[in-house]
């Protein structure tokens, strides 16, 4: 690493790469790291641009959950609310009003909005989505913008994804919903959360998720949709055709 005095070597017994895609695919380019197939296949992946909004209202609303998937407000950008309050809870419980968030995923064409026109954008999103919000005033707000900061997956992203433990260097390992190994079940935040835990397991040299509370098992309509997708798949590769997947649905 570098320093003020010049490069700096630090001694250590483990390394976790707790990070995402984007950085990943920063660190690939390092020529001792790239000497590895498993970091050259890091090239691969890719972030997405997220703008984050946190607004502070004069008077509460309750949003139709704690966390809420949204879009259609910006071609190709997607969206996630939360209410706050309840998340985080009680850390906000002083605040007179709601505390809500908007992130906006894919968001590139947002980032050169400045802070005053992006928290009147939340506002108005959020006036659309959740009515009773319109009769309240944004008392105080946050934004930041974070480029290449979400993981992008596509079609193909898999294979690139690392494992937990590192096919190429003994003592190095991986974290983030980025792994695929983790067999929890878990995902996005979630996922990281657990991906943490399963690393620092793999240090100790203990199964990745030991004293990992299991997801609960699919509802039975849940559990239904999957076996009837899996079956499809096959009855398309019998014959020779592609099965399905979530791009062809949005492009």
């Amino acid at each position: 690493c570098e320093s003020e005095g010049g490069k700096e070597t630090l001694q250590a017994d483990a390394v976790v790469f707790a990070v995402g895609m984007g950085a990943l695919k920063a660190f690939s380019k390092a020529p001792e790291l790239a000497a590895h197939a498993e970091f050259r296949r890091l090239a691969n992946l890719r972030g997405t641009d997220v703008l984050a909004t946190r607004l502070f209202l004069d008077g509460e609303v309750t949003p139709p959950y704690s966390a809420n998937a949204c879009w259609g407000f910006d071609d190709k950008v997607g969206m996630t609310f939360f209410d706050l309050k309840t998340l985080h809870a009680p850390a906000h419980a002083s605040e007179p009003g709601a505390v809500i968030e908007i992130d906006y995923y894919h968001a590139n064409a947002l980032l050169a909005l400045s802070d005053a026109d992006m928290v009147a954008k939340a506002k108005r999103d959020l006036d659309t989505m959740v009515p009773a919000a319109r009769g309240r005033t944004v008392v105080d707000a946050a934004v930041v913008r974070l480029p290449q900061a979400v993981n992008w997956y596509f079609p193909g992203s898999y294979a690139s994804c690392p494992q937990t433990r590192s096919e190429a260097i003994e003592n190095v390992f991986f974290a983030g919903d980025v792994v695929r190994d983790l067999g929890h079940g878990s995902w996005s935040q979630e996922k990281a959360f657990v991906a943490g835990l399963a690393a620092a397991n793999a240090v100790q040299g203990r199964s990745l998720l030991e004293e990992v509370i299991p997801v609960k098992a699919d509802e039975a309509h849940v559990a239904l949709g999957r076996t009837a997708m899996r079956g499809v798949r096959s009855a398309l590769r019998s014959v020779g055709l592609p099965a399905p997947s979530l791009a062809d649905f949005l492009w």
